[in-house]
């Protein structure tokens, strides 16, 4: 078996995936392919030979959809239309030139969060190779497998391995993925020194000066970061815990990284990508059903937003925003009902006996309900379930043990 795996620049993510490929499939000969110069195979983003190919242009017209492509991508929705339509055509020339001259039986990637790994995926399942994702997931020792946040069962877990997991999600549970105040404000200052660095380095000098179409080097403006010194400061926004008025009919919302895949690629509405606007067209209906709405920032990206964002949030008179480091267990103490994208929240609700209110159709847990209609009930928008174990086992068998 011959896999095909793409990697970044990163070496920790491509630790995941190439041990995926190694351990996890049959693979006898491994090869890897990168935009930049370090995969077996490049896709080469300078090379123009492709820019007004017809044949790729051909394959363009009749394979893909060019609405979704841009509108999930945050360089592509972000730049001239005659200019992605370039970017997209070179995409597809390198990968056509790929497949077409090299036999693979799988790819394996990291989720899709961008267009060039949205083609290759694309282009592959023209060719009918087997697409593999692997993602990290909120339950420590474990992979999630998805390639566009759908969930996959593939595997059978023990009942003690259930029986586990259950019991973490149910005693005080606080996700790896959820530092606390300390880390948090140490990861944000190496994010925001890192930024700085990188939009003069990639943005300014690689991606306007030099004309290098690489991807990072054109995202720099549009990621997830620290851009702003005064960011260090949007504390002042939070309200305690024990300030919360619970009396009130709630509802609970924990925010998204963004701009973020899980959003833009795992909602499954190319709509919804852009999600400070729709969270307050979201906070504005809601408001309409609910006493109080409590925002709860992810704690991992607290000082990412500005405090223009708190403020927007707030000016609806029914928004709280709590302290992100208090754990969602806390939280669930208190409040009845969550309100859910793709986040992770909504699976420690209904595991813990509350209610969620979904407010996407694509996304994985549902997903997972929807195999077991049995254990669903439901109440006008609301959404609970009656066996814990049940639902926790259809999630875990898309999943994989992982060691670190």
């Amino acid at each position: 078996m011959r896999t095909l795996v793409y990697i970044r620049r990163n070496k920790v993510f491509d630790k995941v995936v190439l041990d995926y490929a190694k351990k996890s499939l049959p693979t006898q000969s491994l090869v890897t392919i990168s935009e930049y110069f370090n995969g077996d195979f490049r896709i080469n983003m300078n090379d123009t030979r492709w820019d007004f190919c017809a044949e790729t242009q051909s394959f363009v017209e009749q394979n893909l959809d060019l609405r979704n492509i841009i509108f999930r991508d945050r360089v592509l929705r972000n730049t001239p239309f005659k200019r992605c339509l370039v970017l997209i055509r070179r995409a597809v020339g390198n990968l056509l030139d790929v497949f077409r001259n090299n036999a693979f039986d799988a790819v394996v990637i990291y989720p899709v969060d961008n267009y060039i790994m949205d083609i290759l995926i694309q282009v592959a399942n023209k060719e009918a190779i087997p697409c593999h994702g692997v993602s990290s997931f909120f339950v420590s020792g474990y992979k999630r497998l998805t390639v566009y946040g759908e969930h996959n069962p593939h595997r059978i877990p023990e009942k003690t391995e259930v029986d586990g997991v259950l019991e973490k999600l149910q005693n005080n549970f606080r996700s790896h993925m959820a530092p606390n105040r300390m880390k948090a404000l140490k990861a944000a200052v190496i994010r925001y020194v890192k930024y700085k660095a990188r939009y003069l380095i990639f943005y300014l000098f690689a991606a306007k000066i030099l004309k290098r179409s690489e991807y990072d080097f054109l995202a720099t403006p549009y990621n997830t970061t620290v851009r702003q010194f005064m960011n260090f400061f949007v504390e002042r926004h939070f309200t305690s815990i024990e300030d919360l008025n619970f009396a009130k009919k709630s509802i609970l919302i924990p925010l998204h990284y963004f701009p973020e895949a899980t959003v833009e690629y795992w909602s499954g509405n190319s709509n919804l990508v852009e999600f400070e606007d729709m969270l307050r067209c979201k906070v504005d209906e809601l408001s309409k059903r609910y006493e109080q709405i409590i925002l709860k920032e992810h704690p991992a990206t607290v000082f990412d937003n500005s405090s223009a964002f708190y403020r927007n949030l707030k000016a609806n008179p029914k928004v709280v925003l709590v302290d992100p480091f208090v754990a969602t267990t806390s939280l669930l103490e208190h409040i009845d009902v969550v309100g859910c994208w793709t986040g992770t929240a909504g699976i420690e609700a209904l595991v813990n006996g509350k209610k969620i209110e979904l407010f996407c159709e694509k996304q994985y847990y549902r997903q997972a309900m929807d195999l077991h209609p049995e254990i669903i009930e439901r109440e006008g928008e609301l959404i609970s379930i009656t066996d814990p174990y049940v639902f926790v086992e259809e999630i875990l068998k898309g999943s994989i043990p992982f060691e670190r």
